[in-house]
């Protein structure tokens, strides 16, 4: 059997060149080998197939395409024309965007070659002063009214009992800002905002334990134009599950005695609450009393009808 390849060329024909691989290394010079002795070339399986040959005449020239494609030109004919670069839509747009630039052009060089419209006179009013003179004692009673309770509230508060323990708040003086009483809530941010909007004006306190009984004492003294605010100072903040009623001799005012213990706020401790309230003029005179057992109701009218005495 011949060992000859398939396809050796045949005696007196040379050999048919094979390609030349771009991606192979160079390597050294190899002693050269007879065409009957060079092996076929392996097909590569992964390679795709071939592009099926263009129509056309045999031997046409190929034009380059728009994307790098071959395109067969019929023989006897030139090249294929080139399609426009800007088609209708982009002509379309480029009107649209410089339409209003030319628009505005115009406007503005139509604008600037009118003369400027003269502004109004500025016209001011002509001061005038009233002939007459003022009334002093209406000017005044048109103004702000003074206190009703003026000087120092500390001096018309009820001194602390004999042996008892001072709690007064504050810097001790006896003067509380609204911080201070804020600071005696659970809600103390909404306590301070309602006294500031209720016209606040000042207040003074006095505090003492007794035994395991906590008392407070306040004078709190609204602006001459919050008299209503003060009339709405005058109330018991809370009267569920307790016994209301008027300080002795005083109408016009409220005693409240807790019958269930409450709880302090952010604490499981409890307490018994009485409270005693009056009002002078713009004035609000609060009594009230924590205690650990239920609260004396004899004890807290007492010291609420002595307050209002030294009050009124």
């Amino acid at each position: 059997m011949s060992t000859e390849s398939a396809d050796a060329a045949e005696p007196g024909t040379a050999a048919a060149a094979q390609p030349v691989n771009p991606f192979a290394r160079p390597s050294a010079a190899a002693p050269s080998v007879p065409p009957s002795a060079v092996p076929p070339q392996p097909v590569n399986p992964f390679a795709p197939p071939s592009p099926p040959p263009a129509p056309g005449v045999p031997g046409a020239p190929v034009a380059p395409g728009r994307f790098g494609a071959s395109e067969v030109i019929e023989a006897g004919a030139g090249p294929g024309r080139k399609e426009p670069r800007f088609k209708v839509g982009t002509l379309f747009l480029a009107a649209v965007l410089a339409g209003p630039v030319v628009g505005a052009g115009v406007g503005y060089a139509i604008q600037a070659s009118r003369p400027p419209t003269p502004l109004p006179v500025i016209a001011a009013p002509k001061l005038s002063y009233p002939a007459e003179r003022v009334d002093a004692k209406a000017l005044a009673a048109a103004g702000p009214q003074p206190l009703d309770i003026d000087g120092d509230l500390r001096a018309l508060l009820i001194e602390r009992p004999a042996g008892s323990e001072d709690r007064t708040g504050g810097d001790g003086d006896g003067w509380l800002s609204p911080a201070d009483m804020a600071e005696n809530y659970g809600d103390s941010a909404h306590e301070f905002t309602s006294m500031l909007s209720e016209g606040f004006r000042r207040a003074a306190s006095v505090s003492w334990e007794s035994g395991d009984d906590l008392y407070r004492v306040s004078l709190v003294q609204y602006a001459p134009e919050a008299t209503l605010k003060a009339i709405t100072g005058a109330a018991p903040r809370s009267t569920v599950d307790a016994d209301v009623s008027a300080i002795p001799g005083n109408p016009d005012s409220y005693l409240v005695v807790g019958r269930q213990p409450l709880h302090y706020a952010r604490s499981t401790d409890t307490y018994y609450y009485g409270e005693a309230l009056a009002r002078k003029g713009n004035v609000v005179m609060t009594v009230e009393v924590y205690a650990e057992n239920p609260v004396d109701r004899a004890q807290l009218e007492d010291i609420a009808r002595r307050q209002w005495e030294k009050l009124a």
